[in-house]
């Protein structure tokens, strides 16, 4: 994942991957067949971790998706969504990683709104890719748009927003559903 950060799919090689975390390259030869199957495992075991958000209520799963949203955007892998989707235009392989990756994070973001629609907590009429859009939407935009400026003040406001961002959201959702 570092690597990856770093500088996209060109960086993540058997060679630099050995040398980055002190491995021999014949053990990572030995566990991955290629560096696609490498890269699909790490993203698995630790990137967006949407399935283990279960709060018991949807305003607590959005705010924990949210938030895990604006650190996977602000922290020390913030670029990889960037080079994944400029890879996945340039490189076949990265495609065929990320696509199942991100269509699964899709449905599991969906899987906390259709949770608290059978916990009875919001009504079936509650749109699940709705919701992620205006939760993961919001949040991306938020981070990538702030300037370079005030991104010390974004982060230390990130709590308030985050909390703010998801109760406008439900608020909508809910007029929306009556």
């Amino acid at each position: 994942m570092n690597l990856y950060s770093q500088g996209g799919w060109a960086e993540v090689t058997f060679e630099a991957v050995a040398r980055d975390s002190g491995t021999g390259k014949s053990s990572l030869y030995r566990r991955w067949e290629d560096r696609q199957s490498l890269l699909r495992r790490a993203l698995e075991a630790r990137w967006l971790n949407v399935d283990q958000i279960d709060n018991g209520s949807l305003k607590a799963d959005l705010r924990e998706l949210a938030d895990l949203i604006f650190v996977s955007r602000t922290g020390e892998h913030a670029s990889l969504q960037t080079w994944f989707a400029i890879d996945a235009k340039r490189y076949p392989e990265i495609e065929a990683v990320t696509a199942p990756y991100i269509e699964q994070t899709i449905k599991q973001g969906r899987a906390i709104v259709r949770r608290a629609v059978n916990r009875g907590e919001v009504p079936s009429s509650f749109k699940p890719g709705l919701l992620m859009d205006l939760i993961v939407g919001a949040v991306n935009n938020h981070v990538l748009t702030t300037p370079v400026h005030l991104q010390a003040a974004m982060m230390k406001k990130a709590p308030e927003y985050l909390d703010e961002l998801v109760d406008v959201v439900l608020k909508g959702a809910y007029a929306h559903s009556q």
